[in-house]
């Protein structure tokens, strides 16, 4: 059975291919990935309140850095004015589109395992690189935002 967040993606990234050849920005894409986005943000929260265990944090991360990379891209497409820069932007989100694909689908699960936790550690170390290389990632005071949240969660382990 194919999950809606497949779905999802899948959609995503047909736009995003059909983006880049025509250049033109499909308005649709916005409406995609702020409900990708929110899936993030969902399996993000869900990794922060999950029982104590030490690689819920990779998961938490995992989640966190790709809502931040979809929310930055979602910018792009909105401040993409010309056809070049709608296809400049397409072109840049599908180098990330795979990473967002597999944290999606690591991140949505029940249980970690360690070759799951391995894959997340990994996937987020590709995604952050990536998205560095193509500013994909939001400013530093943005990605630290939620530290309170992190710290509390910290805390709650070392008890």
């Amino acid at each position: 059975m194919i999950s809606e967040s497949t779905v999802l993606i899948d959609e995503i990234i047909n736009t995003l291919n059909k983006m880049k050849e025509t250049g033109k920005v499909d308005p649709s894409i916005v409406t995609n990935l702020d409900t990708l986005a929110n899936l993030f943000r969902e399996y993000k929260e869900k990794w922060l309140m999950s029982p104590n265990t030490k690689v819920n944090l990779y998961f938490y991360y995992g989640a966190r850095i790709a809502e931040l990379v979809v929310s930055r891209m979602k910018e792009r497409f909105l401040s993409s004015q010309q056809a070049d820069e709608g296809s400049k932007a397409a072109e840049d989100s599908l180098q990330v589109a795979g990473f967002l694909r597999d944290l999606l689908d690591l991140t949505q699960k029940k249980l970690p395992d360690d070759d799951s936790t391995k894959s997340v550690i990994e996937r987020t170390k590709q995604l952050r690189t990536v998205a560095t290389d193509i500013k994909f990632l939001q400013p530093q005071e943005k990605e630290l935002q939620d530290v309170d949240k992190l710290l509390g969660y910290i805390s709650r382990l070392r008890r």
